[in-house]
């Protein structure tokens, strides 16, 4: 198989549960020298809440969310966000390379089997970025790992998080609102929302409230990259 990052070659071993059908097969997507550009984030080296690499046990961003609006973070992350992940989600969202939605999938899958939850959102596209992408990258990127439920909506906001410094994403007005037709769910339900980039954590932290407001409460984040 090829990396659908570099067009290198990239390894698959089969093992044997894998051959006689009591796992599942899903091919890593990066090659070594893909790989060896990520820089994988856990428990032990950051944040306790979020993952970042950090000096202290709790983040600044943590800090802030706790002490403004009482959250109590319980995010997970992958990888750190450096050139290499840049690079990938401008080749992925702004060139629109769908086919790149898939380059973490084993990753994201190795992830989902340790991880467990009674339902599993994620945070969508506004109709404007969707019109402007064709396709929604988030959905795109887990909707093959996880059995996604549409929770949420977005409303277009003035202008992209990624153009944004850290001052405008932190003041950035609420965007999300619960969707209408979801009701039925058990309040006591445990949710994980899904995003692609946590940066300061506003974008999830407006969507926790979103469903927080109708009665949620047992809620975790994640995202590919922190």
């Amino acid at each position: 198989m090829r990396c659908l990052n570099c067009g290198n070659k990239s390894i698959n071993e089969l093992n044997l549960k894998i051959i006689f059908g009591f796992e599942d097969f899903v091919p890593d997507n990066l090659c070594e020298l893909c790989r060896s550009q990520l820089n994988p984030l856990n428990y032990d080296e950051g944040c306790i809440r979020c993952y970042k690499k950090n000096d202290s046990n709790i983040c600044e961003d943590c800090l802030l969310w706790d002490k403004k609006y009482n959250i109590i973070n319980c995010h997970q992350a992958l990888f750190e966000y450096n050139q290499f992940i840049h690079s990938y989600f401008k080749n992925y969202k702004w060139y629109g390379d769908i086919l790149l939605a898939e380059l973490f999938s084993k990753d994201l899958y190795n992830w989902s089997k340790s991880n467990k939850f009674d339902l599993i959102t994620y945070i969508p596209a506004s109709n404007g970025h969707l019109e402007a992408r064709g396709f929604d990258p988030v959905w795109e990127m887990y909707h093959k790992v996880f059995d996604l439920t549409s929770m949420l909506v977005k409303i277009d906001a003035d202008k992209p998080q990624a153009q944004k410094n850290r001052y405008e994403r932190l003041q950035t007005p609420q965007t999300f609102y619960f969707h209408p037709d979801r009701l039925d769910i058990p309040s006591d339900s445990s949710i994980l929302i899904l995003d692609d980039v946590y940066t300061t954590g506003r974008t999830l932290m407006h969507a926790r409230q979103a469903l927080e407001i109708v009665g949620f409460n047992n809620i975790c984040t994640f995202s590919l990259s922190r």
